[in-house]
């Protein structure tokens, strides 16, 4: 629901008699959770657990929190996110597990890895894929995509959600970016 239409349904809420307090909930529960993304055909099962998961090429810190879309807040402890992504010439290993790995969030729903900061293909932006499973919520495959990209705009799937969307920040010798996943 986007802003509009929420304004547009608090309007009609003395003629339904619809609680307020059900009303706003169900609109922030929606607003919070992460949009879901094609996987693509490049996943591969049984990535290997690591924090280090590419390093030829453009260092990237990613790091996060798994929250819980319910509430919008509340920590997912023990989450695992398999991520991959192509490597450092546009290339997806489908032999091996290069530029793929597993990490699962601490107790506070926190995690970090480094990676490679993925090139463009074709008129693909850059992008990682994440498929998130945690116990009790349903699997949420999703992509995280970044500013000021211009294929963006020329992604023939054209759904990168600006929550998906993410700002690097320069530090050292690296890239380092924030993603907080809701599911």
């Amino acid at each position: 629901m986007d802003r509009k239409s929420f304004i547009q349904a608090l309007a009609a809420i003395p003629l339904f008699g619809i609680p307020l307090r059900g009303l706003a909930e169900g609109y922030r529960n929606e607003r919070c959770k992460t949009q879901r993304d094609a996987e693509g055909p490049f996943y591969k099962a049984s990535a290997p657990p690591r924090t280090v998961i590419e390093k030829e090429g453009e260092v990237l810190l990613l790091e996060g929190r798994v929250l819980n879309g319910g509430d919008c807040e509340t920590p997912v402890a023990n989450a695992v996110l398999d991520v991959w992504h192509c490597d450092s010439r546009g290339k997806y290993d489908m032999q091996g597990y290069k530029c793929r790995g597993v990490v699962k969030t601490d107790r506070n729903g926190k995690y970090s890895f480094t990676t490679i900061f993925p090139p463009p293909y074709g008129n693909r932006p850059r992008h990682i894929h994440f498929k998130i499973r945690a116990e009790g919520f349903r699997e949420l495959t999703t992509q995280l995509y970044f500013q000021g990209d211009p294929n963006i705009q020329n992604d023939f799937a054209r759904n990168a959600e600006e929550s998906r969307i993410i700002t690097l920040q320069p530090l050292k010798e690296m890239k380092k970016g924030k993603f907080d996943i809701y599911l």
